[in-house]
């Protein structure tokens, strides 16, 4: 019973990581036309994760990006960001050793600000 639940769990760990990278990219995208910061100053993503019980059976999983502003409008009520994603999963289960394929992303962002002109 309990290794059934340990391979439930690692089969949703594993869904959950891979697919990742677009959706990733395309938040990174949109953060980065959303901030506040100049054009062309990079923003950095890094996440990570994992469980395990013993050296036979754990997981482990980890996305980084990379997105910047790549235009803004001379009133600052456009820009656009753009990023890009990568992440994988691995680990061992009863032994076996297995990882997933990497998945990358590419995400472009839109911003329009009504109220206002610039900030930051």
């Amino acid at each position: 019973m309990a290794n059934t639940i340990i391979g439930v769990l690692l089969v949703c760990c594993i869904a959950y990581v891979h697919g990742q990278a677009n959706h990733l990219a395309m938040q990174g995208a949109q953060n980065a036309a959303n901030s506040g910061a100049r054009v062309g100053q990079p923003q950095f993503s890094l996440q990570g994760g994992g469980s395990g019980n013993d050296r036979k059976n754990w997981n482990a999983a980890g996305n980084a990006g990379l997105g910047t502003k790549v235009w803004q409008s001379q009133n600052g009520r456009h820009s656009v960001g753009a990023a890009v994603n990568a992440g994988q999963a691995f680990g061992r289960h009863q032994g076996q050793s297995w990882k997933s394929r990497p998945d990358y992303g590419v995400g472009a962002g839109y911003t329009y600000r009504f109220g206002g002109g610039r900030r930051g």
